[in-house]
């Protein structure tokens, strides 16, 4: 080996070992003082501006595409609940003239908006043909604000709904006024009322129905709930074998179907 080449060697080799520290110091960050290698982890590992305002606007436009399907559910809770408490108010009653050996009704807030906490529905003890106001220690329900009881005559497919829950056309539905509701006599059966109090409640009707029949067939009842803000229904029966069953109402296929 010449001198010329020994005495270069040691300079290539500081050339080279120069070479790599700065190679690898540009692939790792620049170790000053902590504070400055904090703010280097930060702007290497946080989110930009732009970043954050892509996953918000993403978030906003999923909130607005889920909150109809959210409204649509609570609306439809509400209404599930109305029904549920008509259906129990309507036990309550029925075991009430059994126990007492006489004749109740319900009477009905219909077809208004009511004020919330203000009474829909009632069971009546006072004994008297014509509706009377509410007494204090009678069952009764109060319905979210947007709960409406409507007339059989402005429910959807009623005749879908009657050839589903009545053994026989053969009934006479609804024979009370409006305002009244189911009302059963110490059988615990629907039936009729003829008279004031200490009058007779009949189990065969004594007068044509809301369906049209004639008088002296066996009694039912139908009830009918909307929700005015999405326009959904739902249904209480009552058969003449005292059967009390919820039922929903499809506006896409416009059938009745059963919850209970």
């Amino acid at each position: 080996m010449s001198f010329a080449y020994i005495s270069y060697f040691p300079f290539a080799v500081a050339v080279a070992t120069l070479v790599v520290e700065q190679k690898i110091l540009r692939q790792r960050p620049v170790r000053g003082t902590r504070h400055e290698f904090q703010m280097n982890r930060k702007s290497q590992y946080g989110f930009s501006m732009v970043e954050l305002m892509v996953c918000m606007g993403i978030a906003l436009v999923l909130m607005a595409m889920g909150w109809p399907l959210v409204v649509n559910a609570v609306n439809n809770y509400r209404l599930r609940g109305a029904g549920n408490s008509y259906s129990n108010l309507i036990q309550t009653t029925r075991m009430r003239a059994v126990q007492d050996d006489r004749y109740y009704n319900i009477v009905n807030n219909l077809g208004t908006l009511v004020a919330p906490n203000v009474i829909n529905a009632y069971g009546n003890t006072t004994l008297q043909v014509a509706p009377q106001p509410y007494a204090l220690g009678d069952p009764a329900i109060a319905f979210d604000p947007s709960i409406v009881i409507q007339a059989r005559a402005a429910a959807p497919n009623v005749a879908n709904l009657e050839a589903q829950f009545l053994p026989t056309p053969n009934v006479t539905i609804n024979p009370n006024t409006n305002t009244w509701g189911p009302s059963f006599g110490p059988r615990g059966l629907p039936c009729q009322p003829t008279a004031a109090t200490g009058g007779t409640c009949n189990y065969t009707s004594t007068t044509g129905g809301a369906n049209g029949g004639p008088a002296g067939l066996p009694i039912a009842f139908e009830i009918f709930f909307q929700n005015v803000r999405n326009g959904t229904w739902e249904a209480v029966t009552v058969n003449p074998a005292a059967r009390v069953r919820q039922w929903s109402y499809d506006r896409i296929t416009n059938l009745w179907a059963p919850l209970n």
